[in-house]
């Protein structure tokens, strides 16, 4: 008989060394955010780290012992944006589309995160271009009344019968349990949970941020910008110089072929 499962695959926790060098210094420690999420109910959660696959002895141990489900999960940087990337082990590095394609596996589950907000880490356009690749499209805590880049997921789930799953993308407590997903799964284990919502048997729990917790997310948000501008102007400088570099060797070439003639 199916059962009903809370889940949220898509956390930080203090451990996230991208986050501790952004300069945010108020995430909840893996032990106690394991605490956090049995006080509050959940059956499963997963630690979607920025471009690194967190996994410790300890932690899983004891998230076991408290009942709770720990899906080993990561949220990648492909092609620049960012990729959930749930029940995936591989130590594999991916940076492309076309390498997602490659080593997708059907006991791994590929969401797409926070897929229209306006930071330019977002999947936007990329989206639709790689629909095939995604199981399910994330529902974001992030909004305010008329204020909702949820809208145009929602839309574009509906269009592709891609199943809509809620994530809290928790960073701070306050976050947590915002937005979740319940999953009605053959039984409660991580294999059943990736099929259920594959299959379309999730629906996703949100509230409503209070304008006073939107300005203060806002806020903790924007202390984030500066790094973020830097690697972004950074990425653009590189952009830049390959292009003019590999300019300077096309015309040393093409000098080079007509001064032989």
């Amino acid at each position: 008989m199916p059962v009903r499962l809370k889940i949220d695959l898509h956390t930080h926790s203090a451990e996230d060394c991208s986050e501790v060098v952004s300069g945010h210094t108020d995430l909840i420690p893996a032990f106690k955010f394991i605490d956090l999420a049995v006080a509050k109910g959940y059956d499963a959660i997963s630690f979607t780290h920025h471009g690194m696959l967190y996994q410790d002895r300890d932690v899983l141990r004891y998230a076991q012992k408290k009942g709770l489900l720990l899906i080993p999960g990561v949220e990648a940087f492909i092609e620049r944006r960012h990729v959930l990337l749930i029940n995936f082990t591989q130590k594999k590095y991916i940076t492309t589309f076309e390498d997602l394609r490659a080593c997708k596996h059907d006991n791994m589950l590929v969401i797409a995160p926070h897929p229209y907000y306006s930071a330019g880490i977002s999947l936007g356009h990329y989206l639709e271009r790689n629909i095939d690749l995604f199981d399910a499209i994330e529902y974001c805590h992030f909004y305010y009344g008329p204020l909702n880049f949820n809208r145009k997921a929602v839309r574009i789930a509906k269009k592709y019968g891609v199943p809509l799953v809620g994530n809290s993308d928790t960073h701070h407590p306050m976050q947590f349990g915002t937005t979740f997903s319940y999953v009605h799964a053959e039984e409660r284990s991580i294999p059943a949970i990736i099929q259920a919502i594959k299959q379309g048997q999730v629906q996703y729990v949100s509230y409503p941020l209070s304008l006073p917790q939107f300005i203060s997310e806002t806020f903790w948000i924007l202390q984030k910008l500066p790094y973020e501008i830097r690697m972004h102007l950074r990425r653009r400088v590189y952009r830049a110089s390959r292009k003019v570099l590999h300019r300077v060797v096309n015309l040393r070439n093409q000098f080079g072929r007509n001064g032989n003639r």
